[in-house]
């Protein structure tokens, strides 16, 4: 899989990814929301997006930005046919090398839901706090943060 910057040719691909993933991982009215930050993103050091491609075909996406002193992994997600692949944890791992190399010692955090909560505990994230059905309808907004073992693997 090849990880590159995202640009603006990429935006109606990243859409696909997210319609992909449409009720169970995002509610419908979140996808406005994306367009708008991928239309947002800079590729300055504090709003890096990316997108993952195999075979030439965009498979995902996902980025980091900090925001007062906390790096926050940003709209994650693989087309829905790639789950289980083994493509996520290598989105994840680079987005966390490039937080390292950006910002290293601040801390890493993220807003998933229940239905990702545990692919990112596996790689360290500690839940912080939950919010029932804070995304929408049936999917909650919970916030983890790395673990400060893990963290120290990314510092």
């Amino acid at each position: 899989m090849e990880i590159k910057l995202y640009s603006a040719i990429h935006k109606q691909d990243c859409l696909r990814v997210f319609d992909s993933n449409l009720d169970k991982y995002f509610a419908p009215h979140e996808r406005e929301q994306f367009s708008e930050f991928l239309d947002s993103v800079t590729q300055a050091d504090d709003n890096r997006y990316y997108v993952a491609l195999l075979d030439s075909q965009l498979v995902g996406c996902g980025g980091l930005r900090l925001y007062q002193d906390t790096v926050y992994l940003s709209w994650g997600m693989l087309a829905r046919t790639r789950h289980k692949t083994g493509l996520g944890e290598q989105l994840l791992r680079h987005r966390l090398e490039q937080a390292k190399r950006l910002h290293a010692g601040k801390d890493i955090m993220i807003e998933t839901s229940q239905h990702t909560q545990g692919f990112f505990a596996r790689y360290g994230f500690a839940i912080e706090k939950s919010e029932i059905d804070g995304f929408g309808e049936g999917i909650d907004k919970v916030t983890m943060r790395l673990d400060d073992q893990m963290h120290s693997l990314w510092k």
